[in-house]
């Protein structure tokens, strides 16, 4: 999966003038992670992800680079279909894993910037474990890693007796059908 990360921390950095050092002191890091960051040698954690968002007073989607994907219609469906498109506009079209994929990282990140750090640490430690398995996507395919993330989300919630508060909620039901996306 090719991300912009590194491009748009570099791009929020020099908006406000800091350096790479600058940043780097803020995260408690070294200047040379912020450098693999901006070149594309590695990416940053959740954890930083999160912080990185805050730091900058963005989305996490938009450090990722992430579009919200627009819904697609097939050919037929433009060539027969009446009336209003509003019955169109509630199913979600990805064109495969990648964008599944790509929704699922924004997500994960919403999902932890909102969780209160010790109660659900469990949570946090597996969200963080799939984030960083779909940005390296060693597992083959991100729909195997969604399907098991579905699973183990949901045996994490009831074993750790976690409650979310509804827009963890909202945003974890928004996870888990990922799973059931319909292919165009």
């Amino acid at each position: 999966m090719k991300l912009s990360v590194g491009k748009n921390i570099k791009v929020q950095r020099t908006q406000r003038g800091w350096s790479q050092q600058d940043l780097a002191t803020q995260l408690l890091m070294t200047r040379q992670t912020i450098s693999k960051w901006e070149l594309g040698r590695s990416y940053p954690d959740l954890e930083s992800l999160v912080r990185l968002s805050q730091l900058f007073d963005v989305t996490t989607d938009a450090l990722l680079g992430l579009t919200p994907p627009k819904p697609k219609r097939s050919f037929f469906s433009v060539l027969f279909h009446r009336g209003s498109t509003d019955n169109m506009k509630a199913v979600k079209w990805y064109a495969g894993g990648h964008d599944r994929a790509e929704v699922a990282l924004g997500l994960i990140t919403d999902l932890v910037a909102n969780l209160d750090d010790q109660h659900d640490q469990p949570l946090r430690e597996l969200l963080a474990s799939y984030y960083k398995e779909l940005i390296d996507q060693r597992s083959g395919s991100n729909l195997y890693v969604i399907t098991r993330m579905g699973i183990g989300l949901s045996k994490c919630l009831h074993q750790n007796e976690i409650v979310l508060d509804e827009d963890n909620e909202r945003r974890l039901k928004a996870l888990l059908e990922l799973n059931n996306v319909r292919y165009m």
